[in-house]
């Protein structure tokens, strides 16, 4: 299984992007590859929900999700439910450093079922974690500046 862990600074409060990052109905617009989420089940906890993945001329990937998440600890955990992948699992912390500063701490975790597609996964990796991080913080630009 392949695993990552990073934390950043972010000039933003730990709520707002908590919240974006929460906001998974509008992924399609702003990460890349994201093409359609659709929600099966939501309450003030837990979203059940399908992510349509769609590179280049690909077939549409479907990644089935359970996330949990807490709106006081401020922190939003995934665990894979079905798709492509034979795990998947995602966390993300936002802790207040200063006054709309904050560090942001990213960890994921997934398997390929095929040995083919996590070795070609792990090797554009890197790429592919910081593409979306970037999207991440454009986004909370464009919305709290």
């Amino acid at each position: 299984m392949k695993n990552s862990s990073q934390k950043i600074k972010i000039n933003h409060s730990p709520k707002d992007l908590f919240n974006i990052v929460l906001d998974i109905e509008k992924y399609p617009e702003f990460i890349p590859w994201c093409s359609n989420i659709i929600i099966i089940s939501k309450n003030d906890k837990e979203i059940i929900a399908d992510m349509i993945v769609k590179y280049n001329k690909l077939f549409p990937l479907k990644f089935s999700s359970h996330v949990l998440f807490n709106k006081k600890k401020l922190f939003i955990k995934t665990n894979y439910i079905k798709g492509p992948l034979k795990d998947l699992k995602t966390e993300w912390i936002f802790k207040e450093i200063e006054s709309s500063i904050t560090e942001v701490t990213f960890k994921i975790e997934f398997e390929f079922k095929k040995f083919l597609h996590q070795k070609v996964a792990e090797f554009f990796y890197k790429l592919i974690e910081d593409k979306m991080i970037e999207s991440f913080k454009r986004r909370a630009d464009s919305i709290l500046n």
